[in-house]
């Protein structure tokens, strides 16, 4: 997790091998000497949960901690990770609810709060709600206009919406803002192979295209 003091842990302590990991995050938990200390070990037992397909047990953690927490900012932080486990387990609505909580949350921090209506419009696009997911990118475009991913969300919404042109440009975008994720790369790809016309009337979409990507193709929606 972003917000854990990785240096807290030694390799030694947190290898896959360890038959005793839970126990040890668990116990550090227990022993957290502060309530930001609490926080940063609980994020790192969900994380932890994630990785071995403890799903049920991350989010009681993060549900637990909602309810008696009056920090704002953590509490947006869970809801955030809520929204992520549902994504991971493709429960879109569920998802949307959990983002929609957090961002009512009016959480402080930009960068939360950009992927936050990213992850909306994400939930949105796969929920078939093309033009809501539009408006939800462009807040997140307008919150931070270098990132990729609120591009390539937009793409996905234009081009649901038959905005070809609007769907091949946000892919574009995508694309150079991050040339070596090839997620965005492989939509244009898909949208020109359905609508070969594009490559005539939008000559900087095969120019887009020429350029090297050497990054493997990942679902993700953030």
């Amino acid at each position: 997790m972003s917000t854990l003091d990785k240096k807290l842990i030694t390799s030694s302590e947190l290898t896959e091998e360890s038959p005793d990991t839970e126990k040890l995050l668990l116990r550090r938990l227990k022993n957290s000497s502060s309530g930001e200390d609490y926080f940063r070990w609980m994020l790192f037992v969900v994380g932890f949960y994630r990785g071995v397909n403890k799903v049920t047990a991350a989010t009681e953690l993060l549900e637990e901690f909602i309810k008696t927490s009056t920090d704002i900012e953590q509490s947006a932080h869970c809801y955030l990770a809520l929204g992520q486990i549902a994504t991971d387990e493709r429960l879109h609505e569920a998802a949307l609810n959990h983002f929609t909580s957090a961002l009512e949350l009016s959480p402080k921090r930009r960068k939360v709060v950009y992927v936050l209506h990213n992850n909306i419009a994400f939930c949105l696009n796969s929920l078939g709600r093309f033009a809501e997911g539009e408006a939800e990118c462009r807040i997140a475009i307008e919150l931070d206009w270098t990132r990729a991913s609120g591009y390539r969300n937009l793409g996905v919404s234009l081009h649901g919406q038959n905005n070809l042109a609007g769907a091949a440009w946000a892919l574009t975008e995508a694309v150079k803002a991050d040339s070596i994720d090839n997620r965005a790369r492989i939509l244009l790809e898909r949208l020109v192979a359905l609508h070969p016309s594009l490559g005539t009337h939008c000559p900087w979409v095969l120019e887009s295209l020429s350029s090297n990507g050497d990054a493997s193709p990942e679902m993700l929606m953030i």
